[in-house]
């Protein structure tokens, strides 16, 4: 067993150091104490980088051995690439993997050296795959976040903005997601709006066409752009907050028949989350202002309803909760929007209120159902969105039986402790959810 940095006594003396557990080699050798936790009370100073030395040349350069020491050799960025695209790519796919290949390629053969956005892009691409290791992120996987951090500050400063640049920070926003990072992500997914708008990938097709030229690109630019409204509203969710933006241009308006509509997962998912910003707006609307817009609610529940009749419709049982992204989104939305309703003190409506309690209910059941079944799915395939709707449809259960006083939810709850349990073994933010179940 080994530890994730070196002692304390090698690092001050800065010597290699094997980090073998409990003792290493050289403290072993020299009958010393061998300690790997640095005293509280011993802060040490952390260096700061001279603006004479923040050279293009130098970030380049810094990059390619941050690439070299943290992912490995050519062929090792290869595997390292392939698993990403195998996995986080198929529920986020922000990259084309020929268009990434190709670039790969022709800096390996022409040139010596990576640009310094593409290497950052490499590093965050390896990043956003690594899990917890017994529930917690290991201290080598923070430093690397943090590292990764600094280099996009550091690029910023230096005046880059560029479209791998803005996948970069978008994948580390989605780390931060599925880690429970607050405020980070919070924050980040705010800034990436900015910066995506700076460089314009938030325009319509055609402009997308004269800006880029090159369709590989502009089809990444589209689905980046769809990728940063996604997050900024998924955080909005999370946080308690109204999203930073209410339009999206690039998506189109919604089908009246989602049955009849034929869209690949990224699509339905950006869909799922323009109605979950219209359950927000609604919802932070309602909450600022007493006059209760009933009518809007009913719009909003209808087109939840014909979203989720699409992955129902020829299937004799519900579908399982860690099938699709967007199915997980558009259960938030619907919990989000009936738990307000079923809330609601509204004169002569009273009709509406047990029909939002009754939909609520028959929604909680139709997702512990699902939770029933085993995972279908590789772990390193889990998208950041599954784990609010399982954490929600709980949340909804235990405060049922609070009100209630005599029904017990732990039957109703414990395939949904399950499924944050094993989606918590590949992200931090799932563990975070069951630790509020059970101690709610």
């Amino acid at each position: 067993m080994s530890a994730d940095q070196a002692c304390v006594r090698c690092r001050r003396q800065k010597r290699r150091c094997d980090k073998i557990l409990p003792c290493c080699t050289l403290c072993k050798r020299l009958n010393k104490h061998c300690d790997y936790l640095l005293p509280a009370e011993a802060p040490r100073l952390l260096p700061v980088p001279d603006w004479a030395d923040l050279t293009p040349s130098n970030l380049r350069h810094t990059l390619e051995v941050q690439v070299s020491s943290n992912v490995g050799d050519r062929l090792q960025v290869q595997a390292a690439a392939a698993f990403y695209f195998r996995t986080v790519n198929t529920w986020f796919p922000i990259i084309s993997e020929p268009y990434y290949n190709i670039r790969l390629s022709n800096i390996r053969v022409q040139t010596a050296s990576a640009p310094s956005d593409l290497s950052l892009l490499t590093l965050c691409m390896a990043l956003v795959c690594k899990g917890p290791v017994g529930g917690e992120l290991p201290l080598s996987t923070r430093s690397m976040y943090a590292s990764l951090k600094s280099f996009v500050a550091l690029l910023e400063a230096m005046g880059t903005n560029s479209l791998e640049m803005l996948q970069s920070r978008l994948l580390l926003t989605v780390f931060e997601i599925g880690h429970a990072m607050f405020p980070s992500a919070y924050i980040s997914a705010a800034a990436n709006m900015r910066a995506a708008v700076s460089l314009g990938i938030n325009a319509t097709c055609e402009d997308l066409r004269k800006a880029f030229r090159d369709p590989r690109k502009v089809e990444d630019a589209r689905q980046t752009w769809r990728g940063i409204v996604i997050t900024d509203r998924y955080v909005s969710l999370e946080n308690g907050q109204a999203p930073n933006t209410h339009s999206d241009r690039s998506i189109a308006a919604e089908p009246e028949d989602w049955a009849k509509v034929e869209v690949d997962s990224f699509t339905r998912l950006a869909h799922a989350s323009q109605i979950l910003d219209r359950v927000l707006v609604h919802i932070h609307t309602t909450q600022s202002n007493p006059l209760f817009d009933s009518v809007e609610a009913v719009q909003i529940l209808k087109s939840l309803t014909s979203f989720l009749v699409t992955f129902q419709s020829g299937e004799s049982d519900p579908p399982h909760p860690l099938s699709d992204s967007a199915l997980a989104l558009c259960r938030s939305a619907m919990l989000e929007t009936l738990e307000v309703g079923s809330h609601m003190t509204i004169p002569d409506n009273e009709c509406c209120i047990r029909t939002s309690i009754n939909i609520l209910k028959s929604l909680i059941h139709e997702i512990a159902r699902g939770a029933e079944t085993s995972p279908p799915v590789e772990m390193m395939t889990l998208s950041v969105f599954l784990p609010h709707c399982i954490y929600k449809a709980a949340m909804v259960c235990l405060g049922d039986a609070r009100v209630s006083g005599c029904v017990d939810p732990e039957p109703s709850i414990r395939p949904l402790k399950y499924l944050l349990g094993y989606l918590g073994r590949r992200w931090v933010a799932a563990k975070r959810y069951l630790a509020k179940v059970e101690t709610s």
